[in-house]
């Protein structure tokens, strides 16, 4: 599933590397535009796919919005949202695939850079995926990555009237899952690369908004005790996580490790995204959602403008499209 916010060119990147995958002629492709812009689709890219449908809605304002409003239309057993800034290597799909074999809910790739140019980029990295880039062994695991997981659709479909308000923060949908008695698997042999926010700002905006976000949600069934000593204990929350990432950072995969650079700009964004955990607890930042959407929405003005070639095309943008068409069903 791609989601289209914006323009159709914005999705040259993702969709070079999925017409790559090896078992292509199985994907269903299903499109999320913003009403008016689903024209801008060329469908003579989608050749060799098992299907497209594009889905046009009047406004896609968070992420879950558009992945809720697209899942009701995929037909296949597995679904995985691509997010326009994702890149996924060729055979991710067919590993994605075999690893739902043995009956898990869910499966989480391993997450490799994919604009490594930067300090800030690594750091956004890290923060936001901290086990998905280190995880290298196969096995269960508490949570995936978000919006980079994907899902049996049965289990989707056991959550439809309140798919949109779960996964608008995925690790909390995960968490819940599991209490479910779901089983979620790691495979690092479908590999993915992932822009990360390359401008210092904001991603430190995005660190504190993510930790609100992750934070409101978690409380909404916590008693008061528990919000208040979570508020209290906030502080350690960076701390541990450092550790952890530290203690793996051995198991990162070959070339994938990140810079010294890097890891020394983690402690700001583990403590930015713990600051805005604390606030998160308390009804105190308004309309978190939709600010926060603008990094995952419009992620190409959240990285330097040499990198923005990255989602538009580049090197790999320029190759050829397929030139037969194939058939569309517009929703």
């Amino acid at each position: 599933m791609l989601l289209m916010p914006r323009g159709f060119d914005e999705l040259t990147g993702a969709l070079t590397h999925l017409r790559a995958q090896s078992i292509r002629s199985q994907i269903q492709v299903v499109i999320v535009a913003r009403r008016g812009r689903e024209r801008e689709v060329d469908p003579g890219q989608f050749d060799g796919f098992a299907g497209l449908d594009i889905v046009a809605v009047d406004a896609i304002p968070t992420v879950a919005s558009g992945f809720a409003a697209g899942v009701r239309y995929v037909t296949a057993d597995v679904v995985a949202l691509v997010e326009d800034h994702v890149f996924v290597e060729p055979d991710w799909a067919a590993r994605v695939c075999e690893a739902f074999s043995d009956g898990c809910a869910a499966v989480a790739p391993l997450m490799l850079n994919a604009n490594p140019a930067t300090a800030t980029s690594w750091m956004n990295f890290l923060v936001c995926f901290t086990d998905a880039v280190t995880t290298v062994e196969a096995g269960d695991v508490e949570y995936g990555p978000g919006h980079n997981t994907a899902y049996r659709r049965s289990v989707l479909e056991q959550y439809d009237g309140e798919l949109e308000r779960l996964i608008q923060t995925e690790r909390n949908f995960h968490y819940r899952l599991r209490a479910a008695g779901h089983v979620l698997r790691a495979e690092p042999r479908a590999r993915l690369r992932h822009t990360n926010i390359s401008i210092p700002y904001e991603a430190l905006r995005q660190g504190f908004l993510g930790g609100v976000m992750f934070a409101k949600y978690r409380a909404a069934k916590m008693s008061m005790v528990e919000r208040v000593a979570r508020t209290v204990l906030a502080p350690l929350v960076p701390v541990v996580r450092l550790f952890r990432l530290a203690r793996a950072h051995g198991r990162m995969p070959e070339g994938g490790g990140a810079p010294i650079s890097g890891w020394m700009l983690v402690p700001a964004g583990l403590l930015a995204h713990a600051a805005g955990e604390a606030v998160g607890y308390w009804p105190i930042v308004r309309n978190v959602e939709s600010t926060y959407e603008f990094f995952e929405l419009h992620r190409i003005a959240c990285v330097r403008r040499e990198e923005r070639a990255l989602m538009t095309g580049g090197e790999a943008g320029r190759q050829p499209a397929a030139t037969v068409r194939t058939s569309v069903a517009f929703r």
